[in-house]
């Protein structure tokens, strides 16, 4: 991947997705689904804001953290930076961070 593409969504858009898939591609050539089962605002006011996102992923993904191609049928592509935080009987979980300056 040479080129970050996408225009982020916003926070209201990401909130309204709980329980949606977005898909990556691994290096490998396969497809995986990462469901997004958590929103989290931290800080939002004037000057900024805070969240993240906590997609699960199958518990066979390679725990790595990097940028991935995510694509979503509502919000379309995008590259977001993931980092494994926990893996359980369910599946790999990745976090997304966002804290973003308003108006800067």
């Amino acid at each position: 991947m040479s080129d970050i593409v996408g225009e982020l969504p916003t926070r209201g858009e990401f909130s309204q997705q709980i329980n949606s898939v977005f898909r990556t591609r691994l290096g490998d050539g396969s497809d995986i689904d990462l469901r997004l089962v958590q929103f989290d605002e931290h800080a939002v006011n004037a000057t900024q804001e805070n969240y993240s996102l906590l997609f699960q992923a199958p518990a066979d993904m390679p725990p790595v953290q990097s940028i991935y191609r995510l694509d979503h049928e509502a919000l379309g592509e995008m590259d977001l930076f993931l980092v494994p935080v926990k893996k359980d009987d369910s599946g790999l979980y990745y976090e997304a961070v966002f804290n973003q300056l308003i108006g800067a």
